[in-house]
């Protein structure tokens, strides 16, 4: 059906509500109705609010955040690429981060490693030759797959994931896993389809920084995913923290680990881009997520940050590392401490 007439459909059902409420719904993305094949709910919701709601703009409005949630709960695609080592996989992941996969996962096979990643569908194809030829150089993609969202975490839980331990300070866990000794600050997970369990490098650099810097004050957490390091810089003497992602199922995450945690009344959590924060200033800001978003939102970073404040970069390479401080040396950023793993790296930088 054509974009003009479920526009049309929308237009007839809302010809007796409010201008307002008629707007709001009226902005839904028409080509993310057709393209995620819920037109059939979406003439089903239209006609329930005709007949049932009329004029009861709450009603009307809970409807249309169910809505939404039910367009943001897309399918994944999962690739799955041979790699001769876990750090070929590493650099495949890194590559891949620009093409907005946003969780990852290796299988150590007879030979090498089976590297699996995953990004919503939606204009995948728009990308897709850009991001495959970009690591052919390294690996062979060996399957490609759309696959339903879900709850990850009872898959999780059955592949025995195992508690983290960061240099003596810190443990990353699992509500079933026994309470480390009182001495040491207790993180609880229970990740999704997200990124952030504390098993990849640069979630355990930033532990790192986060322990280092002694957090205090207001704290923003960009690309959350889990909400691992919101709820370590809360529990390391954060006064509070804003922790934003652009993925539904990351922001679930954080909240149930923030309610986990105890520390829910000290978190705001936030769907959606940096843009959402503007005019807000924290005296630490973290960013863990790739080399692109680092670079097209430092001048943003930046400007939140208090003078004085704490700047933590993580989610890119030792070779985007000249990059990364190029724009952060623009801005009168000043490079404190370095930390690698490997290949990945860890920035703290103050203002």
């Amino acid at each position: 059906m054509s974009h003009n007439k479920v526009a049309k459909i929308v237009k007839i059902t809302l010809i007796s509500l409010d201008t307002i409420i008629r707007q709001s719904l009226l902005e839904l993305y028409v080509s993310k109705i057709i393209s995620l094949n819920f037109l059939p709910l979406f003439s089903t919701l239209c006609h329930n609010i005709r007949i049932f709601v009329g004029k009861d703009t709450k009603i009307l409005h809970n409807i249309v955040i169910v809505y939404q949630f039910l367009v943001a709960m897309k399918q994944y695609i999962e690739l799955q690429v041979a790699c001769p080592s876990e750090e070929i996989a590493e650099i495949i992941t890194a590559y891949l981060a620009d093409y907005e996969f946003e969780s990852f996962d290796t299988i150590a096979e007879a030979e090498g490693v089976t590297l699996y990643a995953y990004r919503k569908s939606e204009e995948w194809e728009s990308c897709r030759n850009e991001a495959i030829e970009a690591i052919e150089e390294f690996g062979k993609v060996t399957s490609e797959s759309e696959i339903e969202d879900e709850n990850w975490n009872s898959t999780w839980e059955a592949e025995s994931f195992q508690p983290v331990e960061i240099d003596n300070s810190i443990v990353i866990r699992a509500p079933h896993h026994p309470a480390p000794t009182p001495s040491t600050i207790d993180i609880i997970v229970t990740p999704k389809m997200s990124f952030g369990s504390g098993h990849h490098h640069t979630t355990r650099m930033m532990c790192r920084h986060i322990l280092d810097c002694k957090a205090s004050g207001r704290a923003l957490d960009v690309g959350c995913g889990t909400g691992v390091l919101s709820i370590a810089a809360l529990k390391c003497g954060a006064e509070w923290v804003d922790a934003i992602d652009i993925d539904i199922w990351s922001t679930e995450s954080a909240r149930e680990a923030a309610e986990l945690n105890g520390i829910s009344d000290k978190m705001e959590i936030i769907l959606g881009t940096v843009e959402k924060i503007e005019g807000r200033t924290y005296d630490l800001i973290m960013a863990n997520i790739n080399r692109n978003i680092i670079l097209e939102d430092i001048a943003r970073y930046e400007a939140a940050l208090n003078g004085g404040g704490t700047l933590l970069l993580s989610g890119f390479l030792e070779g985007d590392v000249e990059d990364i401080l190029a724009a952060t040396n623009a801005l009168n950023l000043k490079l404190v401490t370095k930390l690698q793993e490997e290949e990945w790296v860890a920035l703290k930088l103050t203002k």
